[in-house]
């Protein structure tokens, strides 16, 4: 058994998705956590644990890796005019959905004018507003184009919330209907969601990234009560609990 010691973000993406020889045993690991989640839908999230576990499901061009050094996920590589208004970003081909969709330049279109279109209300809107204008170059190359230039335009993409959604989700599941039904390209797919008891996923068996995830699935369960995560962790029902109450630490 483990407990969490880093930020929450770095279980999801280290522990759960290339998880040691330890983890790697178990079928389905089980994460007790604080509370419930607020959304599943990454662009009208805030909290921290509801923007770590999207990524259960979702995955974006860029990312972090455990250093906070920019790394490439969906996207290949990017390119930036002299001026800093105009970012090209090539995208990573013979990725699909979990629905079996084609991830294009169109999706990305998509994706972000959703949530530049102030009539959607959702929360991440402001983190994405100075875009102006988004056009698809090709089916693998998408173009932004700034309302003023931002050297660190690139890293906002590579947030948390910037994740691609299924293009016929979005069209079939309006408004916050969208966020019990999620899809994306991430490695694993939403098997059971009950916001206050439970949320279960299993592995996608056609990700993109051979070999990942390590798991069968991933079940998180919200314990509000300190001692009662503490002793899920310490009899073996939780593989993982967050936070760690500090009181704690010492007996663990």
């Amino acid at each position: 058994m483990k407990f969490v010691k880093a930020a929450l973000p770095l279980l999801f993406s280290g522990a759960l998705l290339a998880a040691g020889a330890a983890q790697a045993a178990q079928k389905d690991v089980t994460v007790a956590v604080a509370s419930t989640f607020t959304t599943l839908d990454p662009y009208n999230a805030s909290d921290t644990l509801s923007q770590a576990v999207v990524k259960s499901f979702y995955e974006g061009l860029f990312s972090f890796d455990k250093d906070m050094k920019l790394v490439n996920v969906l996207a290949e590589s990017y390119e930036a005019s002299p001026d800093g208004l105009v970012y090209t970003v090539k995208l990573r081909k013979g990725v699909k959905f979990q629905n079996g969709e084609d991830f294009t330049a169109d999706a990305v279109k998509i994706n972000y004018e959703r949530v530049m279109d102030k009539k959607n209300s959702l929360k991440r809107y402001v983190l994405f507003s100075n875009i102006d204008r988004i056009d698809v170059v090709d089916a693998h190359t998408v173009k932004f184009t700034l309302k003023k230039p931002f050297s660190a335009f690139i890293n906002q993409l590579a947030h948390a919330s910037g994740a691609m959604i299924c293009p016929s989700a979005i069209q079939k599941y309006p408004g916050k209907e969208l966020a019990f039904h999620p899809c994306g390209t991430g490695p694993f797919v939403l098997d059971k969601y009950n916001p206050s008891e439970i949320l279960h996923v299993v592995k996608n068996p056609n990700y993109w990234q051979k070999g990942l995830p390590r798991v069968d699935g991933l079940t998180f369960k919200p314990v509000p009560e300190n001692s009662t995560r503490v002793a899920m962790l310490r009899t073996g029902e939780a593989h993982y609990i967050f936070p760690v109450p500090p009181e704690q630490v010492k007996i663990l």
